[in-house]
């Protein structure tokens, strides 16, 4: 595919050193920080895999609990343990001094208040073999504190797809996904792609960047992942922030390279998950009242500035509505009108089912 070739050229796949004499099969990643709570299943999880020849390697991000000796225990009682230790930089960071230090064939994370199923591993490992795929994605459940939600149907399903399928697939939110853990990763899609330090939303800045370097990608529908939504200090169940406009700058990245792929589905797929994230952003701005904020400014700015833009290029009728209205009428106005449930869904778009919201909003942390 020429568009992903143009991509590939630009994160090269030589710049992970591999280093040491025996390579292992996976590389399991887990940041970790302030998670002495639930630290022991996830690790669990990860040694307890049907795919024995892997490292873990288990990234202490300056956590100020017990998870230093929790990490030191482990790594005592099982060779297959690195652990890392640095000063507190965030989940980014963490995640970026996993991909230097693994020695792996394929990588894969876990974030560490989650666990997997113990043939999750196996079952995608088999998947890039099978189908001589570059990455392997299954889905995951939702673990709340009364009850636990398979994201998906759960049907079995497998789809093999091109990077621009898949991509596609992630915007849409109709199969392939944007976070980072429930995917198994051939090193040579990594490639010189970090995680942003510094940024909310690590994975809408990456996500993409690593399907792009594919070759072949496949998606199964089995929740093999468990994402574990009842702890309070998690991301998610933080309350609105202004870091979080990280993700409309992560979407306009996206949408601005994938333009120049030449695929017009693909192009309107970036621009209307650019225009969902960057609507929903401000309207979050408003209702949290920090419309004030100089970030929230310069956003609700740039969207103005945009407006030629999307007169020019397709985008869903239900986005160029509202932003036509919060170039005429402001940011106040337009607050007060979607608080009143606007804009309306014509019946050529109906409303996404409620898990499809919920995938959404689940993804971006709203």
């Amino acid at each position: 595919m020429k568009q992903n070739g143009r991509l590939c050229r630009l994160f090269d796949e030589t710049a992970i050193p591999k280093g040491g004499n025996t390579v292992p099969q996976i590389s399991v990643i887990v940041p970790i920080y302030r998670v002495e709570d639930c630290l022991r299943q996830c690790v669990d999880s990860v040694l307890g895999q049907s795919a024995a020849d892997l490292e873990v390697i288990l990234v202490d991000d300056g956590s100020p609990d017990g998870c230093a000796e929790i990490c030191a225990e482990y790594a005592a009682l099982d060779r297959r343990v690195k652990v890392i230790r640095q000063p507190n930089q965030g989940l980014a960071a963490a995640r970026n001094a996993g991909i230097e230090a693994a020695r792996g064939e394929y990588l894969a994370f876990v974030d560490a208040d989650d666990w997997i199923d113990e043939d999750m591993l196996q079952l995608l490992l088999d998947a890039c073999r099978r189908y001589d795929a570059q990455i392997a994605e299954c889905s995951y459940r939702n673990v709340w504190p009364d009850r636990v939600e398979n994201a998906t149907e759960a049907t079995g399903r497998v789809l093999v797809a091109d990077p621009a399928r898949a991509i596609r697939g992630m915007l849409d939110w109709t199969d392939f996904c944007t976070m980072a853990w429930n995917k198994l990763y051939h090193r040579s899609v990594i490639g010189n792609v970090r995680y942003p330090v510094g940024k909310l939303h690590e994975d809408e800045f990456t996500t993409w960047r690593f399907f792009a370097n594919a070759q072949r990608l496949v998606y199964i529908d089995q929740p093999k992942y468990s994402y574990n939504r009842t702890r309070a200090g998690s991301i998610m169940a933080a309350p609105f922030r202004i870091q979080t406009l990280d993700a409309c700058e992560a979407a306009r990245q996206r949408r601005d390279a994938l333009e120049t792929w030449g695929d017009a589905a693909l192009s309107e797929s970036a621009a209307n998950a650019y225009c969902w994230v960057l609507l929903d952003r401000l309207y979050s701005c408003w209702k949290a009242g920090l419309a004030d904020d100089p970030r929230a400014k310069e956003l609700l700015a740039q969207t103005l500035q945009e407006a030629e833009y999307y007169r020019a290029h397709p985008v869903a009728p239900v986005y160029r509505k509202q932003l036509e209205f919060l170039a005429a009428a402001g940011l106040d106005a337009f607050g007060a009108k979607r608080q009143t449930g606007w804009p309306p869904q014509s019946p050529a778009e109906p409303p996404p089912p409620p898990s499809l919201w919920q995938r959404i909003r689940s993804r971006l942390g709203g």
